[in-house]
Parts: structure tokens; C-alpha cells; sequence
């Protein structure tokens, strides 16, 4: 025997790699996690735990195959995994999403264009819980015809970020061992494999503890984000991955927990459904609504967790559950526009018993034509599969395909916006034709567009300009939905600011000072949040906003603040904002100008809704008429003569002689039942800038 040879490290001989066996139990539960989804979606209206098993399995699966691939030094192939699975998933979305649209177009009414659009693009990108995030989406919502017909690409968008991140950790995992087994190489490849599935095992940990108490934390502070929040799931996923990797050591060590072993059937069966009843039930023992994901989320990942260690399910790996599992993509996707839809064209806020069972039973349909006739093709397609560039090509071409048209009609619309917005001025003059009755108003002549259109309707907020991003700008990460915007450029000063403050009612009426501002070379700071009505704190999280903004703009020294010295309560009674006026009254004695603004009217319909569902009826009259409180004197007229405020009332250009109309001026004047559009509100900036000259303000 050679020298080099003798000493060379004795390597254990390996038993024979077992063969990988298709494990029918876990594809039956990620089937009837699915189906769950559905059950509860059409017919409960509660979480079922169904979506955070479907992203547990896929988790298990993803994660096996990276440490396969470290065991056998096969490289992690990131770009290759990426084609092959999204040459996969993304067909079946593009499909989808061009039905929900072309849904959208013959069905429902052009104000839900723009927002469906939107909706669109982001699910494309896989980034549509982030935009549900951004809109402030309640997943919880009962009335589901208010819901995006795309809302439940939000996991399917987080499972797609995973598969982006997951090879890359593995990745670095891999170059990370690689680097240490060149200093200390492995005895034999049982070492190495203990490397590997304890690497592997300490990464996913620390990545899942780190994700669980964000989750935690996040759901018990903002729940609503933390529904849709990729690190706020992340742990569902390492979970998935902890599994994958302790699966194979428990079955090492315990030959009756082995998924394969015919050993302890009866008993492992009867545990395995135990798994399986707590999946199924804890929707129906818990109402976890503004609970969800946090801790509770242990409960459906326990539950599908413990199916898994117990690896025999004769129910689970039934055909019935066999079939399911294989459309259950195609089910998950289809399912919940055909659900909205219905919805919205019946004008219903929940499915009946027997309108949910015709819904299940097209949405079984409809997966499987999903599934055979686009999900199975390209899964299939050898061609594509063979070569990585050919996989990644497929998958880039395919979003390129559904972005197309999306990002073209998007396109269509801003410019024909764009280019009615240039004849406003004479086709849509909105409250001037209330303060100059000789101004010819072509709200009733056939040949000119109604403004904002119906497309653009249910976007038309008020935007003063980019987000606060200068030092020195207040942090609204605190602010639930908060929004500080400026049309300054630079560095925030005070000096000719004026800072609109308050509630989105507040920030609708800053439409009509930002005009009035600019003209006198002043700028505009928009500091607002939904429902946080300056001096009316009702909720939580408006006194820290209330607190802090107050702290920021006396530090800031605008020249003026405007802000809203009444109060109009949900039932349309206007009362003085002592709160607001007490604010007022800090500003004040620091030389601050104060713009006491009237509360705007608030109804029990939206108008401008109901002028556009029935604009082929004219028999249906959409004017509201409301107290002439609102419009009579105001009631803290003395106390803001008596300070020294400016007063700034719009109510009678919003609501004329207490009627107020769907569209004025061929404007649409209401938003909603609660805000007038930014369109309309800019319209009275003329009449801002004579009221407060006859207040004496001087810019």
C-alpha cells in the first residue's frame, strides 16, 4: 500500500441513498388546506389557517431540495430554481389576472378601472400585499363587494418573494460551508451531512424566531399590516423549513415515525387526524379577526406540522384528496374573484348556502381547466425546463405578456385624463359657476366629460406633493396611515408654509388652498390621517398624532396652520371643535396665523355613486339634502372673530341652498358619502382666496 494512501482519512462506508417517495399525505393536506380557503371564504368569513398551511408545505418541499442539493455538493442553481418555478406559477396568475380584468370591464362600472389596474400591475410584480398595505386593505372586511377581486394574491405575492429569497440563503449557506470544510474537511459524508442539516437548521431558526416575534409584535400593534406584512409570514415558512430538515432525523432515530414505515399504522393514523381535526376546526372554535398571524398562527402549522411527523394518512392519500391537491393552485386562484365578482355584480355583501355551493362548485371547474389546460403545460414543457436561460426566458416573457396590457391601459387613461384635464378649465368649472351665476355650466351638455371620471373617481385624493422626506420632517411611522406631504422643494422651513392638519375631510379641503397658496408663492404642507379629526381624538392612535404634530409644527413656526374649529357627527349635527380650538389657541400665542376651517357636510350616500349607477335613469333623483344648519351661520363663528381667526366656509359651494348634488359645474362633487374629490375642491380655490382676503389674511 502506497504512503499516500495509508494516509488517507477512512471514510464509513454510506448505506444506499433511499429512493425519494411522493409523500400522498402531505399533497392531500396542501389540498385540503386549500379547500378550507375556499369553505371559509364563501361561506364563514373567518381565517381558516388554510393559506398558512399551503405556505408551511411550500416551504417543506423548498427547503429539501436545497439541503439535497448541499448533502451532494450539487450547486444551489439560484437562477435555475427561479426559471423552473416561475415558468410554472406565473402563467396560471397572467391567466387569471386578464379574466378578472376582462370580468372588470363587462361588468362592472368604470370607476373601478383605475384601482383593478393597479391591483394588477402589483400582483404581476409579486408585489400586491405590499399595495394592500399601502390602501390600508381590512381583510377582515364582511362586506366582500368592497374587496378586490385580487386581494388574495397577497400570499401567493409573499410565497413568490420566499422562492426569490430562500435559494439565495441557501446559497450563502453553501459558500459559507464550502469555505469551512476547506480548513476542516468532513471525516466522512456522514459529517458533512450533519454540517449541512445543522447549517442549515441554526440559519432557518434564527431567520423564523427573528420573523415570529415580528409577528408577534406587529399583529398586537397593527394588525391590519401585520395580515400582509412578508416578515410578518416569514416564520410560516422557516417552520416549514425546520420540518424538512428534522423530518429525516426523526425518522433515522424512530423507524415507527418513518413515512415509509408499515410500523404503528393504526396509532400514527389516529394521530395524524387528530392534526388533521385541529386543522379543520380552528376556524370554527376561534374567531381569530385582528388576531392573525401572531401566535395564533401556531395553531394551523402545529396541525399540519404533526400530520407530517406522522407520515400516514390512508384519508389524506385518498383519490378524492389526491385530486384536490393537484388543482388546488388552480382552486386557490379562481375561487376568490369568481366569490368578489358575484358579489359586486349582485350587489350582495355574502353569498346564500346555495349561491356558495353553485361558487364552489364552478371554482372546482374552473381549477381544473386552470390546471390542465395552462398549469400542467407549461409545468410539463420539457423544452422550457431543459435549459435555465429557456426557463428564465418562459418566466420574464410571461410577466412581460400580462404587463403589456396592463401598463398600456393605464397609460390610455392618464393621457385621455390628461387631456380633459387642459379643457377644465372651460368644460369643468365646478364651484365657480355657484360663485359667478352668469358662468355658463355645462354639467347637462352631452358633448363634454364629467371630471374626475368615473375611472378616476375613487382615486381623486389630495395630493400637496412628494412625501416629507427632508431632516427635520415629522416621522409618521408612528401614525397609523398617516400622510405628511409638501409642495416645497428643499429643506422644510416654515417661512410661507401653510399646513393643512386633521382628518382626510381636512385633507380634501386642502385641494382648494393649495392653488390659492401657490399663486402667492407660498407652499403647503399636508400633515393628515384618516379619521383623526384635530381635537376629536376617538381612537388610539390619534392622540399620538394629535401629540407629536403639535410638538413638530411648534418647532416648525409655519405662518399659518388651517385647521377645522367644527365637528359634523355621523348623523349630520354640527358642533364647535373645542379640542381643535384649544390647538388653535397654543398656535396662536407663538404667532402662527390660524385658518379656522368649517367641517364639511357629511351624508348617508354618495351622490356622485349614485348619479353613476343610475345615469341611465333619470328618474332616480341622487341630490341629499341635509340640516341648513350646515350652511347657515357657523356655530363658532364669535369665538374665532373674537381670537382673531381667519374663517374659511365652503358648505355653501359644496351644498347650495343645503341640496347637495352628485355634479356641479360638470364636476363630480363627492368622493364618497364622507369626502368631496379633489377635482371639486380645487375648483373653489378662487372663492378660498376671496373669503380670506375679506378675512383680512395677508400672504
Amino acid at each position: 500500500m502506497s504512503s499516500s494512501a495509508a494516509s488517507a482519512p477512512t471514510h464509513r462506508a454510506e448505506p444506499p441513498k433511499e429512493k425519494r417517495v411522493f409523500r400522498t399525505d402531505v399533497h392531500g393536506l396542501r389540498g385540503l388546506a386549500v379547500f378550507l380557503v375556499v369553505v371559509y371564504h364563501v361561506f364563514v368569513g373567518r381565517v381558516s389557517g388554510g393559506v398558512d398551511v399551503f405556505l408551511f408545505i411550500s416551504a417543506y418541499f423548498l427547503t429539501g431540495t436545497f439541503v439535497r442539493r448541499m448533502e451532494t455538493g450539487k450547486p444551489i442553481a439560484a437562477v435555475g430554481y427561479w426559471g423552473r418555478t416561475f415558468k410554472r406559477l406565473l402563467p396560471p396568475t397572467v391567466v387569471v389576472t386578464f379574466a378578472i380584468l376582462a370580468a372588470t370591464y363587462l361588468f362592472l362600472p368604470a370607476s373601478t378601472y383605475v384601482p383593478m389596474l393597479k391591483d394588477a400591475f402589483f400582483t404581476l410584480i409579486q408585489g400586491e400585499n405590499w399595495w394592500l398595505i399601502n390602501q390600508a386593505t381590512d381583510y377582515y372586511a364582511a362586506d366582500r363587494t368592497v374587496a378586490s377581486p385580487f386581494q388574495h394574491f397577497w400570499s401567493l405575492s409573499i410565497q413568490g418573494q420566499v422562492f426569490l429569497a430562500w435559494p439565495l440563503l441557501f446559497a450563502l449557506l453553501a459558500l459559507g460551508l464550502k469555505a469551512f470544510e476547506r480548513r476542516f474537511p468532513p471525516k466522512n459524508q456522514h459529517q458533512h451531512n450533519i454540517r449541512v442539516w445543522s447549517t442549515s437548521g441554526i440559519a432557518i431558526g434564527a431567520v423564523t424566531l427573528a420573523s415570529f416575534i415580528w409577528s408577534v409584535v406587529e399583529t398586537a400593534q397593527d394588525q391590519q399590516t401585520a395580515y400582509f406584512d412578508t416578515f410578518a409570514r416569514f416564520w410560516e415558512f422557516g417552520l416549514g423549513g425546520l420540518v424538512a430538515i428534522a423530518l429525516p432525523l426523526i425518522a433515522e432515530r424512530t423507524d415507527t415515525l418513518h413515512p415509509n414505515s408499515p410500523k404503528g399504522r393504526p396509532w400514527r393514523f389516529a394521530l395524524s387526524m387528530v392534526g388533521v381535526l385541529a386543522l379543520v376546526s380552528m376556524g370554527m372554535l376561534v374567531d381569530v379577526a385582528g388576531k392573525f398571524p401572531g401566535w395564533l398562527a401556531i395553531w394551523p402549522l402545529g396541525a399540519a406540522a404533526f400530520v407530517m411527523i406522522m407520515g400516514y394518512n390512508p384519508i389524506l392519500s385518498s383519490k378524492p384528496l389526491q385530486k384536490l391537491g393537484g388543482i388546488s393552485y388552480g382552486l386557490y386562484l379562481a375561487h376568490w374573484p369568481l366569490l368578489v365578482l358575484t358579489l359586486q355584480v349582485l350587489e350582495i355583501p355574502k353569498a346564500s348556502f346555495w349561491l356558495g355551493v353553485v361558487l364552489v362548485i364552478a371554482s372546482l371547474g374552473l381549477a381544473w381547466l386552470i390546471t390542465k389546460f395552462v398549469d400542467t403545460p407549461f409545468r410539463r414543457w420539457k423544452w422550457a425546463g431543459a435549459k435555465t436561460h429557456r426557463s428564465v426566458g418562459v418566466a420574464v416573457a410571461t410577466v412581460v405578456i400580462g404587463l403589456i396590457p396592463v401598463v398600456g391601459a393605464q397609460a390610455l387613461i392618464a393621457a385621455h385624463q390628461a387631456k380633459l384635464e387642459k379643457l377644465a378649465v372651460i368644460n369643468n368649472p365646478g364651484a365657480r359657476t355657484i360663485a359667478d351665476p352668469k358662468l355658463y355650466d355645462p354639467t347637462n351638455d352631452p358633448n363634454v366629460t364629467t371630471l374626475p371620471t368615473e375611472a378616476d373617481l375613487p382615486d381623486d385624493w389630495f395630493d400637496a406633493g412628494p412625501e416629507c422626506e427632508e431632516a427635520g420632517a415629522p416621522d409618521t411611522t408612528n401614525w397609523k396611515k398617516a400622510s405628511c406631504r409638501t409642495s416645497r422643494k428643499g429643506p422644510i422651513t416654515g417661512k410661507n408654509m401653510l399646513v393643512v392638519i386633521g382628518s382626510s375631510r381636512m385633507e380634501q379641503t386642502g385641494a382648494s388652498i393649495l392653488p390659492t397658496a401657490q399663486k402667492h408663492h407660498w407652499d403647503v404642507m399636508e400633515l393628515t390621517v384618516p379619521g383623526c379629526a384635530v381635537g376629536m381624538n376617538k381612537h388610539d392612535f390619534c392622540e399620538p398624532f394629535t401629540s407629536e404634530a403639535t410638538q413638530y409644527l411648534l418647532e416648525l413656526q409655519p405662518s399659518a396652520i388651517a385647521l377645522q374649529t367644527t365637528f359634523v357627527d355621523e348623523n349630520g349635527h354640527e358642533v364647535v371643535n373645542e379640542g381643535a380650538l384649544k390647538l388653535a389657541e397654543k398656535f396662536s400665542n407663538k404667532g402662527i396665523r390660524i385658518i379656522a376651517t368649517r367641517d364639511i357636510p357629511r351624508l348617508k350616500t354618495s351622490p356622485s355613486g349614485c348619479a353613476i349607477e343610475h345615469k341611465d335613469d333619470p328618474s332616480v333623483d341622487c341630490v341629499e339634502e341635509i340640516s341648513p344648519e350646515i350652511i347657515a351661520e357657523r356655530p363658532d363663528r364669535a369665538t374665532i372673530s373674537a381670537a382673531g381667526y381667519h374663517a374659511l366656509d365652503l358648505n355653501r359651494y359644496i351644498c347650495p341652498e343645503a341640496r347637495c348634488e352628485p355634479i356641479i359645474g360638470n364636476m363630480y362633487v363627492f368622493l364618497d358619502a364622507n369626502h368631496i374629490t379633489a377635482s371639486y375642491s380645487k375648483s373653489m380655490a378662487e372663492i378660498v382666496d376671496q373669503q380670506l382676503g375679506d378675512e383680512g389674511f395677508r400672504w
